[in-house]
């Protein structure tokens, strides 16, 4: 019974799995329409559209209301252009919920978390903000805009971030997409770089208040011209106490016109030189120098293992060979017939333009007559799908063409063998076509691309 117990959950944990997955593998199937319109990148580049317009007009409606510029029926219709943007982000969130399912906004992985940002967005910054918000208010009899509410409305200017989905998936966008994707990534490095910076200036504020201030107030008591006073008093301002000491050695960072109140201490402190510029070598010469280095390593890295990013950079690869073949092709089809004779084969290796073309593939003009007989298959003519394929396996180094040769070769040894023993048996012979049936596949040892020794030890 114990263990029968400790497997329900499991089990009940397994139907649940099965029955969401099975449906939502029978809403997609059943919504091809919706999910033909929500996975388009037309439908995505409407939706950035909008929210740039959108952010453009809450702009507007900002500037507005502190410089009250703007006539009232342009105002009336940034207020409705409002209203049309959330009912138009709210259905597409509906659409994508209908396609997708309520576990596309589950914040499990990097996309989902993602996706449920966006969600949340919608939500918070469009309905909640611009509908329930008002209404809720004009219910209560509540007039006027709290600064609560103010505060509210300016959230609807984070809908920006949902251009990062945008950028992630155009290569258009691959600049923005790196930016973004660094600044996400550094924000780690960023809080250590200012808990570091803050203790190193805190170290330094303590000595700073006990020597340099210290010697300052001596001045002071010793100084009785007014003029001199004031002036010390000035120092004291900024540097007399851990937190305005901590603040100017801040302002020293940032390189925020620091060297006057230095010339003026250093005239009182002759010494204090020795600290400024030991802070200064510190923090800005070597931490904040480290710090670039760690965030463009990081970004490097980020760049490197950007899989999606290789992914599509290997399609539009794919895509631009498939092109020139194709162009390679017509331009060999003299007469248009969709097939290569020998002649406007041979042809190709003749013609200045063709054989530059040749050689970028790395075939050479005495590779013609072995090249022709390795794409055609026995018919005397090259089809379209036979001078694709065999190019795209060929393309490479030489050794990848003479695993390609050796492939070709062993296919013509299997097809003259099965020629061979269908000739020579009975007909309707249960006994040879169940020994034809068990011979193995000779080219199943060859690569369909690129190969080297052990592959070619192999197929012999």
């Amino acid at each position: 019974p114990t263990q029968a117990k400790s497997r329900r959950p499991s089990v009940a944990r397994t139907l649940t799995g099965s029955w969401m997955s099975t449906m939502e593998s029978t809403k997609q199937h059943s919504t091809g329409f919706f999910y033909r319109i929500v996975s388009s990148w037309a439908f995505e580049s409407i939706c950035s559209v909008c929210i740039l317009v959108n952010c453009a007009t809450m702009g507007m409606q900002a500037h507005n209301g502190a410089r009250q510029e703007l006539g009232s029926g342009l105002e009336s219709f940034l207020e409705i252009s409002e209203h049309v943007f959330t009912g138009f982000f709210l259905a597409e969130f509906l659409m994508r919920l209908y396609v997708y399912g309520f576990r596309h906004f589950v914040p499990l992985d990097g996309d989902r978390r993602a996706n449920f940002v966006d969600a949340v967005l919608v939500i918070v910054t469009g309905v909640l903000i611009t509908w329930i918000v008002p209404l809720v208010r004009y219910l209560a009899g509540v007039d006027g805009q709290s600064g609560v509410y103010r505060m509210l409305t300016v959230l609807r200017a984070v809908r920006l971030a949902r251009l990062v989905r945008v950028f992630r998936k155009s290569p258009m966008f691959r600049e923005a997409w790196l930016l973004v994707r660094g600044l996400n990534d550094s924000c780690r490095t960023l809080f250590w770089t200012v808990v570091v910076i803050f203790f190193v200036t805190y170290t330094f504020a303590i000595f700073g208040v006990v020597m340099v201030v210290g010697e300052l107030q001596g001045v002071l008591d010793t100084t009785k011209d007014e003029e001199e006073r004031e002036r010390i008093q000035s120092l004291l301002d900024m540097t007399a106490g851990l937190d305005r000491m901590m603040y100017t050695l801040v302002q020293v960072v940032l390189g925020d016109s620091f060297h006057a109140f230095m010339r003026e201490i250093l005239f009182y402190v002759t010494w204090s030189w020795i600290y400024f510029y030991a802070y200064i070598a510190l923090a800005c010469l070597v931490l904040m120098n480290l710090v670039t280095a760690i965030i463009v390593e990081n970004a490097m890295e980020t760049s490197r293992n950007d899989h999606e990013q290789q992914v599509q950079e290997k399609k539009a690869k794919q895509s631009r060979e498939v092109s020139e073949l194709r162009h390679l092709f017509t331009l060999m089809d003299a007469d248009g017939s969709g097939t290569l004779c020998w002649d406007e084969f041979k042809g190709s290796f003749l013609d200045p333009e063709m054989s530059k073309k040749w050689m970028l593939l790395d075939f050479q003009p005495e590779d013609c007559k072995e090249l022709f007989r390795l794409l055609d298959d026995g018919d005397g003519e090259i089809e379209t799908n036979e001078f694709f394929e065999g190019l795209t396996r060929m393309k490479g180094p030489a050794q990848s063409k003479d695993v390609y040769r050796l492939q070709k070769a062993v296919w013509k040894i299997q097809t003259y063998l099965e020629e061979t023993m269908d000739q020579h048996s009975p007909s309707g012979s249960p006994v040879y076509r169940s020994s034809s049936a068990r011979t193995p596949r000779l080219t199943a040892v060859l690569p369909k691309g690129g190969g080297g020794g052990d592959e070619e030890e192999a197929a012999a």
